[in-house]
C-alpha cells in the first residue's frame, strides 16, 4: 500500500514536471511572411507580416528590425539602396516604433522603452519601399531576395514570400534557398497565383536562428524600366564616389608634388667623379656622413665612431679594447695645453668638451647608456647647428600642403564612405597588414638597394611597396570575403601614404656648395675603395704611408668603406716592409688585444665595426606601454535581408 502511494506521488510529480516545462515555452518566429510588390519602375513595396511567441526574456518590450541598406549587382559589386518606411504595426494597429541609422543600413525598434509585455503571441507588421533591388540581366530581369534574412536571433517555424509582379508580367524560371549564410539548401515550395502574375514560395521545414528564406524570380527583359541615362549617371557618382575621390585626391596630391619636386626638390647637376686622395676642404670625417646621408638618420653612431678615430689618429684620444668593452679617453697632452675642443671641427670639438667635462674616461657598455645618449645628442646637435641649410635643404614646409591634401581626401572618404560593418572589418584588417608592408618597402628600399641610384631606387621601393599592399589586400579579402567595391577605401588611403612617404624622402635636395662636397666625398669614396690592382693605374696618387693611412681611416670608417682601404694598407704593409716589419705595426691610437698586425684589414674593420656597435647597444632600452583588446546562388545573397531580435 505504502509502495502504491510512492509510485503514485512520483507518477504526480513527474506530470507536473513535464507540465512545467511545457510551459516554459522558448521565444521564435511562429510565421514569417513577406509580401514583395514589384513596380513598373522598380520600386519594390514590401510588406513583412512576423509573428513571434514572446515569453518576456529577450522579447521584453517588443522586436527590431536590421535592413540591409545595400545590395549586390550581377557583376559582384555592393552598391547602396534607396529605402521608404511606410507604416509599423502591432497586432495590426499603428505601433510605436524609433529608427536608428547604421553604418549597414537601419534598425527599426518597435515598441517603447518602458511599456513591458506580458508572454504572448504577438504580430509585427513592417512595410516599406526600397529601389535598385531588381538585377538588369542581358536577358531577362531578375529579382534576388532574402525574404527573412539570416540574422535573426530566433528560429522561424514557417517563412512564406509573395512576389507579385508588375501587370501583365509572367516569371520565366523561380527558385529559392534555404539555411545558413552561403548554403545551397532548398527545402521549400514554390507556386503561382494571380494567372501567374504572383509566384508564392513556402518553406518545408524549420528554420533555425541565422539561417534565413531567399527567392529568385526571373522575368523577361525590360519587364522593369531600366534606368535612363541621367539615372545611370547619378547611380555612378554615387556607386564609384570613394574611386572618384580617392582617384581626385591622388591625382591632385601627386601633381602637386611633382610641382613641388620640379621647383625645389631637384638635385643640382652631378659634377665629374674622379678618385680624390685628400678628404674636402675644412670637412670632418663625422660631417662627411652627415653630408652624404643628407642628415644623421641611422649613421649618427657610424659618424661618432668615426670621430673617436679621427680624435685618436690626432693624438687627443686613446681607445682601449678591454675584454670587448671599449674605452675611450682623452690625452690632454695632445692639446699642448689649449682648452679643449680648440682647434677641432664643431662634432669633434663637443666630443672633447664633453669628455673634458666628464673628468673620466667612457666605457661603452650598459651602465653608462644614458650617457652615451647625452654625448650622441650634443656630438650630432653641434654638426646640425653648424650645417643646417649650408649644405642641403630639407624643404618641409612643401610637404604641408600635400598632407593637407591627403587629409582632406581621407576625411572626404571616410565621410562620403557609409562603410558597413564587413567594410569597416576589411580596412582595418588591410591597414593592419599595410603597417607590414611599409615597413617591408621602406626597410628593402633603404638599405638593400642603398648602392643603387635614385630612379632605380625610387622604381624598386615603389614595386616592393605594390607588392605589399597586393599581399595585405589578399590577406584581408580572405580573411573577411570582402567584395572588390570595397578596395577603394584602403587602396586609396595606402596610395596616398605612399606618395607622401616617397616625397617626403626626396624632396630634400642639395645645395649649389652641397652638391660640390657630394662630388669630392664620392671622388674620396672611389679612392679609398678602389682593388689594389685598380689602384697602379692610378695617376698622380700619393704613396702610401702609414702617416696616409691613418689620416684617411677615420674617412674610410666614415663612409663604410674601411675594409678596402685597410686591405690596401695592408699589402703595401707585407710588399714595403716586408712580412717581420709588417707584423710590428701598432697604431698609438688604439690597444687592445684583438689587433692582429698581420691582419690590419680585419683587425681594423672590427675595431670600426665594433665600436659603432657598442654605442648602439649600449643606449638604454626605449619606454614601451601595452594595452590589451579584448545562374548560381545561395541563403542570404541578394538583396534586403538583415536580421532582427527582441528588446
Amino acid at each position: 500500500m505504502n509502495i502504491s502511494r510512492i509510485a503514485a506521488s512520483a507518477l504526480a510529480a513527474l506530470i507536473l514536471l513535464c507540465l512545467g516545462w511545457g510551459a516554459h515555452a522558448d521565444e521564435r518566429i511562429l510565421r514569417y511572411v513577406s509580401n514583395i510588390e514589384v513596380a513598373q519602375d522598380g520600386v519594390l513595396t514590401v510588406t513583412e507580416t512576423i509573428t513571434v511567441r514572446s515569453e518576456a526574456r529577450e522579447i521584453r518590450r517588443g522586436i527590431f528590425r536590421d535592413l540591409p541598406l545595400t545590395a549586390v549587382g550581377a557583376n559582384g559589386r555592393s552598391y547602396r539602396v534607396g529605402f521608404k518606411l511606410l507604416q509599423v504595426l502591432q497586432d495590426g494597429r499603428p505601433a510605436p516604433h524609433f529608427v536608428r541609422d547604421s553604418a549597414d543600413g537601419v534598425r527599426i525598434y518597435i515598441g517603447e522603452e518602458n511599456v513591458f509585455l506580458q508572454p504572448g503571441i504577438y504580430t509585427y507588421t513592417i512595410e516599406y519601399e526600397t529601389d535598385r533591388q531588381i538585377r538588369f540581366i542581358e536577358s531577362y530581369d531578375q529579382i534576388y531576395w532574402n525574404a527573412t534574412g539570416n540574422e535573426w536571433n530566433f528560429p522561424i517555424d514557417e517563412a512564406i514570400a509573395r512576389v507579385v509582379l508588375p501587370s501583365g508580367i509572367r516569371a520565366i524560371e523561380t527558385t529559392a534557398y534555404t539555411g545558413a549564410f552561403g548554403s545551397r539548401d532548398q527545402f521549400f515550395e514554390a507556386g503561382t497565383e494571380d494567372d501567374g502574375n504572383t509566384v508564392l514560395f513556402s518553406t518545408t521545414q524549420s528554420l533555425l536562428a541565422e539561417e534565413g528564406f531567399t527567392i529568385v524570380v526571373d522575368m523577361p527583359a525590360g519587364s522593369v524600366a531600366r534606368p535612363t541615362g541621367a539615372e545611370e549617371l547619378e547611380y555612378f557618382l554615387a556607386d564609384f564616389r570613394l574611386e572618384l575621390i580617392g582617384g581626385t585626391g591622388i591625382v591632385l596630391v601627386l601633381f602637386y608634388y611633382l610641382w613641388a619636386w620640379i621647383k625645389v626638390g631637384r638635385d643640382p647637376a652631378k659634377g665629374v667623379i674622379f678618385p680624390r686622395f685628400q678628404p674636402p676642404a675644412n670637412i670632418s670625417p663625422a660631417l662627411a656622413k652627415y653630408i652624404e646621408n643628407r642628415g644623421f638618420g641611422d649613421g649618427q653612431w657610424v659618424a661618432l665612431s668615426a670621430a673617436c678615430l679621427n680624435l685618436a689618429v690626432k693624438k687627443r684620444l686613446k681607445l682601449e679594447d678591454d675584454d670587448g668593452d671599449m674605452t675611450v679617453s682623452l690625452l690632454p697632452e695632445g692639446r699642448n695645453g689649449e682648452a679643449p675642443g680648440t682647434g677641432l671641427p664643431r662634432g669633434e670639438a663637443a666630443l672633447e668638451k664633453w669628455l673634458s667635462g666628464r673628468g673620466s674616461s667612457l666605457t661603452l657598455n650598459e651602465a653608462n647608456g644614458n650617457s652615451i645618449q647625452t654625448l650622441g645628442s650634443k656630438f650630432t646637435g653641434a654638426i646640425e647647428r653648424e650645417s643646417g641649410g649650408l649644405y642641403f635643404k630639407s624643404n618641409w614646409t612643401y610637404l604641408i600642403p600635400g598632407v593637407l591634401l591627403s587629409l582632406a581626401t581621407f576625411a572626404l572618404l571616410v565621410f562620403f564612405g557609409l562603410l558597413g560593418s564587413q567594410q569597416q572589418e576589411f580596412v582595418m584588417l588591410f591597414l593592419f597588414f599595410s603597417v607590414f608592408a611599409t615597413f617591408f618597402s621602406a626597410g628593402l628600399g633603404a638599405l638593400a638597394l642603398g648602392s643603387l641610384n635614385f630612379p632605380l631606387r625610387l622604381i624598386f621601393t615603389l614595386g616592393f611597396f605594390a607588392l605589399g599592399m597586393g599581399i595585405a589586400a589578399t590577406l584581408a579579402n580572405l580573411i573577411t570575403g570582402a567584395l572588390a567595391s570595397m578596395i577603394a577605401f584602403p587602396v586609396s588611403v595606402a596610395i596616398l601614404v605612399a606618395i607622401n612617404i616617397v616625397f617626403f624622402l626626396i624632396i630634400d635636395a642639395p645645395t649649389t656648395l652641397g652638391r660640390k662636397f657630394l662630388d669630392e666625398i664620392e671622388g674620396l669614396k672611389l679612392y679609398l675603395s678602389v682593388a689594389e690592382k685598380e689602384r697602379l693605374n692610378m695617376s698622380n696618387m700619393p704613396d702610401m704611408s702609414t702617416v696616409h693611412f691613418e689620416n684617411l681611416l677615420p674617412y674610410a670608417v666614415a663612409l663604410g668603406v674601411e675594409k678596402p682601404w685597410s686591405k690596401a694598407f695592408e699589402g703595401w704593409l707585407a710588399s714595403a716592409a716586408g712580412a717581420a716589419a709588417a707584423a710590428s705595426y701598432d697604431p698609438d691610437w688604439y690597444s687592445g688585444r684583438s689587433f692582429d698586425a698581420r691582419r690590419v684589414s680585419d683587425s681594423v674593420s672590427a675595431t670600426a665595426g665594433a665600436m659603432a656597435g657598442s654605442f648602439i647597444s649600449s643606449l638604454p632600452a626605449p619606454e614601451t606601454s601595452s594595452s590589451g583588446s579584448s545562374s548560381s546562388g545561395s541563403s542570404g545573397g541578394g538583396g534586403g535581408g538583415g536580421g532582427g531580435g527582441g528588446w
